[in-house]
Protein backbone atom coordinates (compact mmCIF):
# COMPACT_ATOMS: atom_id res chain seq x y z
CA UNK A 1 0.00 0.00 0.00
CA UNK A 2 2.84 1.94 0.71
CA UNK A 3 6.08 2.31 -1.69
CA UNK A 4 7.85 4.22 1.39
CA UNK A 5 7.95 0.84 3.64
CA UNK A 6 10.85 -1.35 2.53
CA UNK A 7 8.93 -4.90 0.91
CA UNK A 8 10.41 -6.70 4.45
CA UNK A 9 8.06 -4.39 6.35
CA UNK A 10 5.22 -5.11 4.80
CA UNK A 11 5.65 -8.22 5.10
CA UNK A 12 6.41 -8.37 8.90
CA UNK A 13 2.59 -6.28 9.37
CA UNK A 14 0.70 -8.12 7.04
CA UNK A 15 2.32 -11.57 9.64
CA UNK A 16 1.34 -9.30 12.59
CA UNK A 17 -2.39 -8.50 10.99
CA UNK A 18 -2.64 -12.47 10.30
CA UNK A 19 -1.76 -13.18 13.56
CA UNK A 20 -4.45 -10.56 15.25
CA UNK A 21 -7.55 -11.93 12.85
CA UNK A 22 -6.61 -15.69 14.49
CA UNK A 23 -6.13 -14.51 18.42
CA UNK A 24 -9.19 -11.50 18.40
CA UNK A 25 -9.66 -13.17 21.77
CA UNK A 26 -6.45 -11.92 22.98
CA UNK A 27 -5.48 -8.35 24.83
CA UNK A 28 -4.13 -5.79 22.41
CA UNK A 29 0.28 -5.63 23.94
CA UNK A 30 1.99 -2.99 21.71
CA UNK A 31 5.82 -4.20 23.38
CA UNK A 32 4.66 -7.82 22.49
CA UNK A 33 3.08 -6.82 19.35
CA UNK A 34 6.21 -5.48 18.42
CA UNK A 35 8.74 -8.05 19.66
CA UNK A 36 6.80 -10.66 17.40
CA UNK A 37 7.64 -9.21 14.50
CA UNK A 38 10.95 -7.60 15.35
CA UNK A 39 10.09 -3.82 15.53
CA UNK A 40 10.39 -1.19 18.36
CA UNK A 41 7.15 0.51 19.49
CA UNK A 42 7.29 3.32 17.12
CA UNK A 43 8.27 1.60 14.09
CA UNK A 44 5.33 -0.79 14.88
CA UNK A 45 3.31 2.52 14.82
CA UNK A 46 4.83 4.43 12.29
CA UNK A 47 4.54 1.20 9.75
CA UNK A 48 1.38 0.03 10.43
CA UNK A 49 0.22 3.08 10.27
CA UNK A 50 1.94 3.49 6.60
CA UNK A 51 1.17 0.04 5.32
CA UNK A 52 -2.80 -0.23 6.51
CA UNK A 53 -3.94 3.58 6.89
CA UNK A 54 -4.56 3.11 10.85
CA UNK A 55 -2.82 2.41 13.60
CA UNK A 56 -2.23 -1.09 15.54
CA UNK A 57 -4.50 -1.26 18.08
CA UNK A 58 -7.04 1.12 16.04
CA UNK A 59 -6.61 -1.86 13.56
CA UNK A 60 -7.17 -4.20 16.25
CA UNK A 61 -10.33 -3.08 17.90
CA UNK A 62 -11.88 -2.40 14.66
CA UNK A 63 -10.86 -6.08 13.93
CA UNK A 64 -12.69 -7.35 16.98
CA UNK A 65 -15.82 -5.35 16.85
CA UNK A 66 -16.47 -6.73 13.11
CA UNK A 67 -15.49 -10.11 14.12
CA UNK A 68 -18.09 -9.55 17.24
CA UNK A 69 -20.61 -8.35 15.14
CA UNK A 70 -20.55 -11.24 12.88
CA UNK A 71 -20.84 -13.70 15.92
CA UNK A 72 -23.97 -12.14 16.61
CA UNK A 73 -25.26 -12.33 13.08
CA UNK A 74 -23.47 -15.63 11.76
CA UNK A 75 -23.99 -17.53 14.75
CA UNK A 76 -26.59 -16.64 17.06
CA UNK A 77 -24.07 -15.32 20.24
CA UNK A 78 -25.53 -13.51 22.86
CA UNK A 79 -23.80 -10.39 23.45
CA UNK A 80 -22.84 -10.86 27.20
CA UNK A 81 -21.63 -14.16 25.48
CA UNK A 82 -19.22 -11.82 22.91
CA UNK A 83 -17.87 -9.75 25.59
CA UNK A 84 -16.42 -12.54 27.56
CA UNK A 85 -15.29 -14.35 24.29
CA UNK A 86 -13.30 -11.14 23.51
CA UNK A 87 -11.68 -10.24 27.10
CA UNK A 88 -14.37 -7.77 28.02
CA UNK A 89 -14.74 -7.46 32.02
CA UNK A 90 -18.56 -7.34 31.75
CA UNK A 91 -21.23 -6.37 28.63
CA UNK A 92 -21.31 -2.44 29.56
CA UNK A 93 -17.80 -1.78 28.55
CA UNK A 94 -18.02 -4.19 25.49
CA UNK A 95 -20.83 -2.16 24.77
CA UNK A 96 -18.85 0.88 25.17
CA UNK A 97 -16.29 -0.68 22.57
CA UNK A 98 -18.76 -1.36 20.10
CA UNK A 99 -20.48 1.92 19.95
CA UNK A 100 -17.29 3.74 19.49
CA UNK A 101 -16.34 1.04 16.19
CA UNK A 102 -19.89 0.93 14.97
CA UNK A 103 -22.01 4.14 16.03
CA UNK A 104 -24.05 2.36 17.75
CA UNK A 105 -25.18 0.07 21.15
CA UNK A 106 -24.95 -4.16 20.93
CA UNK A 107 -28.77 -3.99 21.55
CA UNK A 108 -29.55 -1.63 18.90
CA UNK A 109 -27.99 -3.75 16.07
CA UNK A 110 -29.97 -4.31 13.24
CA UNK A 111 -28.61 -5.64 9.60
CA UNK A 112 -29.81 -6.26 6.61
CA UNK A 113 -26.98 -9.01 5.19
Amino acid sequence: MNKILHPEDCKAIEKLIAYMNEHPHEHFDIANHARMIGFSISKLNKSFKAHVGIGPASYFRNLKMEKARKLHTEDSYTWTEISSIFGYADLASFSKAFKRIHGFCPRNATYSE
